[in-house]
């Protein structure tokens, strides 16, 4: 193959010829004009070998030379990088380490003496370079020509290489504690680092091989982020980016992407002065960082600015946006992160947004961090509205975090158009709710405050402005936000007559990587026989071309099949909105109709419709007598979301797959008309080994994995397919065992019906109960017999009571996972013994202390996976 290289050759060996040329010609001039200087490059010249008198040669200087370019480039570039995945992951340390420079740096020219005076960055850097460093291994070998033992255990001959990997050095627990995967920059503040034990932090080698450029790498990696943290804020370009890693010489983020704005007060020229040491007065001009794009239509701007971990937000931030048009609006739509310092004035803005487990969502994070810690006397001049998404089932937690947005926005100025709105999944029909919110309260107050009215014509528009015209071409477009994974296996875990439970098996690319406990997103398609009941009187083979007046995720750069459009773009089976059941009254041309229709929307929507989830695709099977365009059907649905679903593997089994395990959804209609079946599962349980679904995975809370020190015992509680994050778990340990290494006990309770008709894995889980790896309790409803006459699974816990408490005390980790009730009943269980526990030690139990404990513990040691 060499020929085929040669200028790739020529090229390679004329760059080694300069780097050496002119590393020679610096050696030269120095030699020519001497410098009394302490420098490297006179010690290299002059030093010699206190032992042999022998100095450095050339070769060996220009050697060294070419290395410090080359090394310290690399890993400078690769802590940067991951300094800044950190920094933009972790709002409350993003905003410290940005108001250290303010406070240090204001707006002079940085100076080398002020870094001395970063200590908060220091430790951030500190905390990068332990979670990942650069350069991730080094090896070591005995100096003794008889050898060492190492630890008392291991005899390693001399000469032999023993290879240090830094990636598990670092995250010892025993050093750094049970929290070690996790970024926290206060664990590295001075005091606390001088108190790390030797060795416990080697980000740049070992001994007399240790990275000679290391003090020119750390001055100019905290300069540069100094300098960046003063002029610019940053946001990640996706927000669901989870880290990658990608091998060169060194290690560095793969394909991570940030957004940079100006920060107030910096231009472009004023960035310039200052590099150049010439500015030194406060700058007062507010930079004008866009946060809105460009007008696709005419009318008043406004800003949409979501926050959304599930998608449910978005998509409400995307029907608002498409509705402004006919409300004489032109309407942006951002995440909340990209309006961080620079909420938008002058027009109205919108917040939809959502809490999950307490905590605002992914892309909302730096926006609230910034909202919660603005000082005193910075004012926000925004009219703003608020509409919040929760489940009522967590109280504690229920809408916490747009009820903050919306106060905290108040208490600093800005100015609130209309009532907040809010939806509560619980009801079954969040769509509902906010586009009632929207048009009864959002809207009528934002016209009146703008003077604005309807566009022209949007009342006689069905559809908001969507147009479809039949095309002959084909074409669709895939979703950015999710790989491709091959399907390898897929099983039935149950038997006949009991509801359907299974598993499924993926190739994962590549590059993707999950932890045990994390989940998988599984973008889905329709079933296919709804998909065939929407095509309406098209032909099988239709192509469609979309034309819309507004913001749309629909795909409208090509024409696309009406079967594509329809199996993958859109949620057919969600419940029909008010709003959609107004358009069928407004659209039907038969007075019976209109008046049964009007009757339902005014005097029994919520239970004829909502809780019986009646899509509009099946009233319009009902009532076929009207006439809806195919534009308005299209645009009154949903965009398909991805649904996500706990992993039920661990990577230590197999990096590249990942199983799940899930029940299929296939009941009657709630309608009593035909079946109500869930579209993820229907899509999951119809794949055979070889096809392509499209997925990503989405990391769970930080508390709901596995501690990090193998000496903390784990307790699991769940039933059904709740299983599935414990078969990860388990199996993890099991790798952990098989590997040599020592566990504390774990120990699952597992509740389903027979054993022999729903026990899902047994035959794994009983083997890897051989292994030590975990101890089995279950709890069969149908066959109590068969689990010591429990049924459920909080008749064993509160059998075993002694041994929970025992547990307990000893550091155990709680994790739960399944059902609203598996969720309740071991809650139940918990507060219970926590009683007991305080009348052990003499202390007077009570309900209030019970559950102020529970609250104190939960996402610590007590983690859950509650789902609706």
């Amino acid at each position: 193959m060499a020929p085929f290289y040669r200028a790739d050759d020529a090229q390679f060996f004329s760059d080694i010829e300069y780097m050496r040329t002119l590393s020679q010609e610096i050696i030269d001039k120095r030699i020519e004009h001497p410098e009394d200087t302490k420098d490297l490059l006179n010690a290299m010249l002059y030093g010699k070998d206190p032992r042999t008198g022998k100095s450095l040669s050339q070769g060996t200087i220009i050697d060294n030379l070419i290395t410090f370019l080359i090394a310290g480039h690399e890993t400078s570039s690769g802590a940067l990088s991951f300094l800044f995945y950190y920094l933009v992951k972790n709002p409350e340390a993003y905003r410290k380490a940005q108001a250290e420079v303010d406070k240090v740096i204001g707006t002079e020219s940085i100076q080398v003496h002020a870094l001395q005076k970063l200590p908060y960055i220091t430790a951030c850097l500190r905390e990068t370079l332990r979670l990942q460093p650069t350069a991730p291994a080094f090896s070591t070998t005995p100096l003794s020509p008889q050898g060492e033992v190492i630890g008392g255990k291991y005899f390693v001959e001399h000469g032999q290489p023993i290879a240090a990997l830094l990636s598990q050095i670092h995250l010892d627990p025993t050093v750094y504690g049970s929290d070690a995967e996790e970024f926290k920059p206060e664990r590295m503040l001075d005091e606390a680092f001088k108190r790390l034990p030797p060795g416990a932090w080697k980000p740049f080698g070992n001994g007399a091989r240790g990275c000679i450029r290391f003090p020119f790498a750390w001055q100019e990696i905290m300069m540069v982020t100094a300098m960046l943290l003063q002029y610019f804020d940053f946001a990640p370009q996706d927000q669901s980016y989870n880290l990658q890693i990608k091998s060169t010489l060194t290690i560095k983020p793969k394909d991570f992407f940030m957004r940079a704005t100006l920060r107030e007060g910096w231009t472009a020229t004023k960035i310039e002065r200052s590099l150049s040491g010439s500015i030194r007065t406060p700058a007062s001009a507010k930079s004008q960082a866009a946060v809105t794009s460009k007008p696709k239509t005419e009318g008043l701007p406004l800003s949409v600015l979501y926050g959304s971990n599930s998608g449910t937000c978005e998509a409400f931030a995307q029907t608002l946006s498409a509705d402004a048009g006919a409300k004489g609006f032109n309407a942006s739509v951002q995440t909340l992160d990209s309006a961080k310092q620079s909420l938008p004035s002058g027009q109205p803005v919108v917040i939809i947004t959502a809490s999950y487990e307490g905590e605002p969502c992914d892309n909302a994070a730096h926006f609230y961090d910034w909202l919660q810690n603005m000082k005193d006397g910075e004012r926000i001049e925004s009219d703003y509205a608020v509409f919040g998404c929760g489940h009522s089932d967590w109280s504690k937690t229920f809408h916490k975090i747009p009820n903050s947005i919306d106060a905290l926005l108040e208490q600093h100025g800005g100015s609130r158009m209309c009532a907040r709105g809010s939806a509560d999944a619980a009801k079954g029909d969040m769509m509902s709710a906010f586009q009632s919110w929207e048009d009864d309260v959002f809207w009528p107050a934002v016209q009146k405050k703008c003077g604005v009215s309807d566009a022209d014509g949007a009342s006689e528009a069905i559809g908001q402005g969507l147009t479809i015209s039949v095309t002959s071409q084909r074409a669709s477009r895939l979703r950015a936000d999710v790989s491709e994974a091959k399907v390898v296996e897929t099983r039935l875990l149950t038997a006949p007559g009991v509801p359907e439970k299974r598993h499924i098996e993926l190739q994962l690319p590549s590059e993707m990587t999950y932890r045990a406990g994390d989940y998988l997103a599984v973008l889905p398609l329709n079933p296919t026989e709804t998909v065939h009941r929407v095509l309406f009187s098209l032909a099988w083979d239709a192509l469609l071309q979309i034309d819309s007046k507004s913001n749309t995720t629909l795909p409208t750069e090509h024409p696309i099949s009406a079967f594509d459009l329809f199996s993958a773009y859109l949620e057919l089976s969600q419940p029909a909105t008010k709003r959609s059941f107004s358009m069928l009254i407004e659209a039907s041309k038969e007075p019976q109709t209109k008046q049964t229709l009007q009757h339902l929307l005014e005097v029994d929507f919520d239970a004829q419709i909502t809780q019986r989830r009646v899509s509009l695709l099946a009233l319009l099977e009902r009532h076929p007598t009207i006439d809806l365009p195919l534009g308005a059907f299209v645009a009154s649905q949903m965009s398909m979301r991805v649904r996500q679903y706990s992993i039920s593997s661990s990577p230590l089994a197999d990096p590249r797959r990942a199983t799940l395990t899930y029940a299929v959804l296939d009941a009657e209609a709630l309608s009593g008309h035909g079946r109500h079946v869930g579209v993820a599962s229907w899509y999951l349980s119809h794949l055979k080994p070889g096809d392509i679904v499209h997925v990503a995975v989405k990391p769970s809370h930080q508390a709901f994995h596995l501690p990090v020190d193998s000496g903390v015992p784990v307790l699991m509680f769940c039933a059904g397919t709740g299983l599935a994050p414990f078969r990860s778990f388990v199996q993890e340990r099991a790798a952990q065992i098989g590997a040599g290494r020592k566990l504390a006990s774990a120990h699952l309770y597992y509740g389903c019906r027979h054993p022999e008709r729903d026990s899902l894995y047994a035959d794994e889980l009983a083997r890897w109960e051989k292994m030590e790896a975990v101890t089995l309790h279950y709890a069969y409803s149908q066959a109590p017999e068969r689990s010591h006459g429990y049924k459920h699974i909080d008749e064993a816990m509160r059998a075993d009571g002694q041994l929970l408490l025992d547990l307990w005390d000893a550091d155990a980790r709680v994790f739960v996972c399944g059902s609203r009730d598996v969720g309740e009943s071991v809650k139940s269980v918990c507060l219970d013994l926590a009683k007991d526990w305080a009348r052990q030690r003499g202390k007077e139990p009570s309900d209030e202390r019970a559950n102020e404990w529970f609250d104190s513990v939960r996402n610590e040691r007590f983690s859950t996976d509650v789902f609706a």
